[in-house]
């Protein structure tokens, strides 16, 4: 009897669960390194690899949880000791065996800084009415600058890109941050692998389903 499964393909999942590796390891995989099916494919270049120093497995039934503490070297850059509980469970896992260690943890090409700008223009309308506001109370409190401090939100996914960025003063000025900013810099982030999302297709006709009584939409209609 044959399996057939069902849903939707991980096209970047090519390798193994972490676990599944570990668990097949002397030690638990101590001092051996591994690498990720994604950090390969966006940064072929750029070596981003764990040495893992120490792992202590859940012991669940499908072996996909556990703690890992590891020293993490991503796209060259070398970050230091990583505690990882979460985000393990994906099966693209590589294990790099001992003969290519060291063609694979030599440096080939670091991660190089991301210099985003220190200021951005202030938007002409609010340069307007922070005028008008200052004029009419007569008070220089509310007068606008041209320019003010930029800092930087990131996400959590890219908040170990934090330390190397450098914040300086751009080298064209505009009215518009866009033009003042790099693509290049923001898109080097995703590498050579753009987020996608892929929907399936459905052969059957388009219906709609009210989240609400439908007689709370007519009662509506009919009101306006």
């Amino acid at each position: 009897m044959s399996l057939r499964f069902f849903g939707v393909h991980d096209c970047a999942s090519d390798g193994k669960f972490l676990w599944e590796i570990l668990a097949q390891l002397r030690g638990l995989g101590v001092g051996r390194y591994v690498t990720k099916t994604e950090w390969t494919r966006r940064w072929p270049d750029q070596p981003s690899y764990l040495r893992i120093v120490k792992a202590r497995p859940a012991m669940d039934r499908w072996l996909q949880e556990g703690r890992l503490w590891a020293d993490w070297t991503f796209r060259g850059r070398h970050l230091g000791l990583f505690e990882f509980d979460s985000d393990l469970n994906r099966s693209d896992w590589i294990l790099i065996h001992k003969h290519e260690e060291k063609n694979f943890t030599e440096d080939k090409q670091r991660m190089a800084s991301l210099n985003i700008p220190s200021s951005f223009p202030i938007p002409p309308l609010q340069q307007l009415l922070s005028n008008k506001w200052a004029e009419k109370y007569g008070s220089d409190e509310f007068l606008s600058k041209k320019r003010a401090p930029l800092d930087v939100c990131l996400d959590p996914n890219f908040e170990i890109y934090r330390k190397f960025i450098k914040r300086t003063e751009p080298t064209k000025m505009s009215d518009s941050i866009y033009d003042e900013v790099e693509p290049g810099v923001f898109l080097d982030l995703y590498g050579q692998m753009l987020p996608t999302k892929i929907d399936s297709w459905s052969p059957e006709p388009q219906l709609t389903f009210y989240r609400f009584a439908r007689q709370t939409f007519e009662q509506f209609d009919e009101s306006v």
